[in-house]
């Protein structure tokens, strides 16, 4: 390794809080003037690489080194900071950028900023001369670099090139990644199988040979009796591991099958009836958060139109979704909504933290037939069959805003207008470009919270409301 690197790890063996191998053997070196961007599915350990890097963390093994200073803007705000996420962010970076370090690490920078903080960000790390190391998956900023650092479970690597180029690698191993885990999962019930068998072979066995002892000490058939209960008991775990296992099998066989075809996104795409009433009246509404109107007089009606609501941090938008979809009262006015027909996705899900896994929430009866059309329909959606097996309360934020969407364009009645509040925040690159091919194709009505207007834009949504 060159010895001017500003930044040194070599030989990291890094795991994740639960124990699981994130990192082993990594070494990666950055020079002044080096610009990398660290990308990958959520969940991978990026944010985790840069606590280590930064000495908040220990890895298992290996080094870490860095010549001069370095500063380091994590993802999260800090507990008991009285300022929104977005403005304590902006202020953050900005601290960061004065103190002018020789190595610049950043977590997610553009989470939570509106529009004029993004283009800020941009024009400080222009202008910003030291070695920068960014996790992040917004194309805003990722289209400035062409230096990448791609994690993944395979293996990480740098990648040279441009932004589309790394998309095109990152299918790729997603598609590789996929067929990866049919087969873990395979291999695991395979085995399970075998020791179910096992078990119940040698519970036949250990019954026979009871009976024969019951028919030769009748005097003990009360005690026998006990057992017989305990069998009973030990019988039907056996059934139910059973039928888990069956179960198992069963998605094993239709995600195989889901992999061996691309079925095209509209071919399970909810078709909508003619329109009937607006879903959403608003009259005249006024709207307030700890004492200040944020909107008032305002009037209109929503029914398959695509809408966005856009502004800075603090201007209103959310409290006036919140407004207009009937969860807080308007100041003034008069709001009639149809939730029935309405789709609802809060910031991160946060109404969507089921207990439930998304196979469960899909799939009535765990048939064949409807796990074989779940599976299609998980891969039609590009989303990733591992994570369809884990309760959405367990899913990263943005995980769990794709899964809250693919439920709702299975949703019986179809909702007729969806609403979702900053719905491609703390989404991965693959989920947020499949998530933008869902949106788009959509056939009914959108209103959309969002900083990001070019993102809007390809999904074909309409700036109607501003709060700029």
């Amino acid at each position: 390794m060159p010895v001017q690197s500003m930044l040194l790890a070599h030989d990291l063996c890094i795991s994740a809080a639960s124990g699981r191998p994130l990192f082993r053997d990594l070494t990666l070196a950055l020079d002044r003037g080096d610009r990398v961007a660290l990308v990958g599915r959520n969940g991978a350990g990026k944010s985790t690489l840069l606590v280590v890097l930064t000495a908040q963390t220990a890895p298992r093994s290996g080094k870490v080194s860095v010549r001069g200073s370095h500063e380091f803007v994590p993802q999260q705000m800090p507990l008991g900071v009285p300022s929104s996420a977005g403005q304590w962010r902006r202020a953050a970076l900005a601290r960061a950028f004065t103190t002018q370090p020789d190595v610049l690490l950043l977590d997610e920078p553009t989470r939570d900023l509106d529009g004029d903080a993004v283009r800020w960000l941009l024009d400080a790390l222009e202008r910003f001369d030291g070695a920068v190391l960014v996790v992040s998956h917004d194309r805003r900023l990722l289209e400035r670099f062409d230096q990448f650092f791609v994690v993944a479970e395979s293996g990480s690597k740098h990648f040279s090139g441009s932004f589309d180029a790394v998309l095109t690698h990152l299918r790729d191993e997603r598609t590789n990644e996929e067929r990866r885990y049919v087969r873990r999962l395979a291999d695991l019930v395979d085995k399970e199988q075998r020791n179910d068998r096992l078990q119940r072979r040698r519970a036949r066995k250990k019954n026979l040979g009871r009976l024969h002892e019951l028919k030769r000490c009748p005097a003990r058939a009360q005690l026998n009796g006990k057992r017989g209960y305990a069998q009973v008991s030990q019988g039907k775990r056996a059934e139910l591991q059973h039928k888990r296992i069956e179960s198992a099998r069963q998605w094993v066989k239709a995600a195989r099958r889901s992999l061996a075809v691309d079925l095209p996104l509209n071919l399970t795409q909810p078709v909508l009836g003619a329109p009937t009433t607006p879903v959403i009246n608003a009259q005249a509404i006024a709207g307030h958060c700890n004492g200040r109107t944020l909107f008032a007089e305002l009037s209109f009606t929503l029914d398959r139109q695509r809408l966005a609501i856009v502004g800075p941090n603090g201007s209103g938008k959310t409290t006036l979704v919140e407004t207009l979809t009937g969860r807080r009262p308007p100041l003034h006015g008069k709001v009639r909504c149809d939730d029935a027909r309405i789709g609802y996705i809060a910031q991160n899900a946060s109404n969507w933290q089921h207990s439930r896994s998304l196979i469960e929430l899909l799939c009535s009866q765990p048939t064949e037939d409807e796990l074989e059309r779940c599976a299609h329909r998980l891969r039609s959606h590009r989303f990733p069959l591992a994570l369809a097996e884990r309760p959405l309360v367990t899913l990263s934020p943005g995980e769990r805003v794709r899964a809250a969407l693919i439920c709702l364009f299975e949703r019986d009645p179809v909702p007729e207008l969806l609403v979702l509040d900053e719905p491609s925040d703390a989404l991965d690159l693959l989920g947020l470009e499949a998530m933008e091919r869902a949106l788009t194709a959509w056939p009914g009505g959108l209103l959309v919270v969002s900083h990001d207007r070019d993102w809007l834009r390809r999904i074909g949504v309409d700036v109607a409301m501003s709060f700029d």
